[in-house]
């Protein structure tokens, strides 16, 4: 579940980086085309007014086609424009100032290498042949009224028809202001992500001091509930072991005194025997209850496993049960407490012994993954049921009546208090598999008490 909610988390903070992102990409395009929009007015107000002027001074005739040449090279002297073109309808060129490779393209605002080209279309109606009206012609009232032709106008404006107007505008200011958008765009995503990231760790570390203050508080009410319950247990322990020490006594000294076959010697051996097994029974308890003061030292995990599975030869042998032991190619020993890791790893495979089905195997496995020992114990007996499996490792629970179910819940205790992890998982050839995942140059110390969860069977 916790690594669940961290992918979760992790989603969360990529999808709000990219939504960031593309918001960003969205200002970066939007102020492209604003500017964009301002180097497209720049151009289309300069088309404008060279159109303007040419409506309203072509009357002027070759005069005015005298000084269209010397505006147009004005035009081309400021800073942003590259050149200017006047063309007629066939978009042969009329007049030029500029770079000589200037092209009338189709009407309209494009993009070049050379810069921003914008082309106009205009038209313009052809000029009454009848003399000015109000002397607009410049020639005269006097020679008109005396007869005089006027002279013919050789104007290319003259004669009216469709022109077009062309600026080219220099994109050296453009693409450099883009630049700088796009610098501070990205400068913005990536402090944007920085902030994420930091904002992540912060919620990370955050969530890991309260998990870790929870499991410091958890850790002392735990030890303080096993300290007062082990105090319990020593005073129950010690008033139930004298009567049934006085009662054993007793028993056994009728079972002497009277013939063996009498029923009453029957009935006095019953008392010892039971006596014995509620005194085994009181001693698991007080061994579960107590706390632990763990003696760390290096311990060498396929020694111990050894010197177990030679405690379990004849239990083994009496269900016609082989051992195999597959040792780590490495031997790499940890520090543990050695009494306690004998005692976790004997219940372990007493269990396995006990569960597996008569003439088959119980594989032992350790070997070294990473950072960590990992030692597995696999049987081959029913396994444990899908309905119990929630319920492993928890004190007192067992299917077996014969059982305490503290086996492994004292594996479990013991764990926890070396930091280490303890699992289950079925068999893929079917099954119980406990796996012990020990970190390697793990210390325990001082006294401590470890949470319980659950048993099998």
């Amino acid at each position: 579940m916790p690594k669940i909610s961290q992918v979760i988390a992790v989603f969360i903070l990529i999808a709000v980086a990219v939504m960031f992102s593309l918001w960003q990409w969205y200002e970066y395009q939007a102020d492209v085309a604003a500017a964009r929009e301002v180097l497209h007015g720049h151009a289309e107000g300069l088309c404008r007014a060279m159109v303007g002027a040419i409506r309203s001074h072509r009357r002027l005739g070759a005069f005015f086609d005298q000084q269209i040449q010397i505006i147009l090279d004005e035009l081309v002297d400021s800073p942003d424009v590259l050149a200017v073109q006047i063309a007629d309808s066939a978009k042969t060129p009329i007049f030029r100032s500029g770079s000589s490779d200037v092209l009338t393209l189709s009407v309209g605002g494009s993009f070049a290498d050379v810069g921003y080209v914008y082309s106009a279309s205009f038209q313009l109606a052809p000029l009454a042949a009848a003399g000015p009206q109000g002397g607009a012609r410049g020639f005269g009232w006097g020679r008109w009224a005396r007869g005089v032709a006027p002279e013919p106008d050789t104007s290319p404006f003259a004669s009216g028809g469709l022109f077009y107007a062309t600026v080219v505008l220099d994109r050296k200011g453009f693409d450099n202001h883009v630049r700088r958008i796009a610098r501070s765009r990205a400068g913005l995503c990536l402090t944007g992500w920085i902030a994420l990231l930091l904002f992540g760790l912060t919620f990370r570390s955050s969530v890991r001091m309260v998990k870790a203050d929870h499991a410091k508080r958890l850790a002392e009410l735990q030890a303080r509930h096993f300290e007062e319950l082990s105090q319990a247990a020593s005073g129950l322990a010690h008033e139930t072991r004298n009567p049934l020490g006085l009662i054993r006594g007793r028993a056994q000294r009728i079972a002497h005194r009277e013939d063996p076959t009498s029923p009453t010697a029957t009935d006095a051996r019953l008392i010892v025997e039971e006596c014995d097994r509620l005194t085994a029974r009181l001693t698991q308890f007080l061994l579960f209850a107590k706390p632990f003061t763990l003696q760390p030292v290096e311990v060498d995990a396929d020694v111990v496993i050894e010197e177990v599975l030679l405690l379990l030869e004849p239990d083994c042998q009496s269900k016609d049960v082989r051992c195999v032991h597959h040792k780590s190619p490495q031997s790499v020993p940890i520090v543990a407490d050695r009494e306690l890791t004998r005692q976790a790893l004997f219940n372990l495979l007493h269990n396995a012994v006990k569960y597996t089905r008569p003439h088959s195997e119980i594989t032992v496995i350790s070997r070294v993954d990473g950072s960590n020992i990992i030692i597995e114990i696999i049987d081959q007996g029913p396994g444990v049921s899908p309905e119990h499996i929630p319920k492993l490792f928890m004190p007192y629970f067992s299917t077996d009546s014969a059982g305490t179910g503290l086996g492994l819940s004292l594996v479990r205790k013991i764990a926890v208090a070396h930091g280490w992890d303890i699992s289950y998982c079925p068999s893929p050839e079917g099954g119980a598999m406990f796996r012990l995942t020990i970190p390697l140059k793990t210390t325990g110390s001082g006294t401590h008490i470890g949470e319980f969860g659950h048993t099998r069977r």
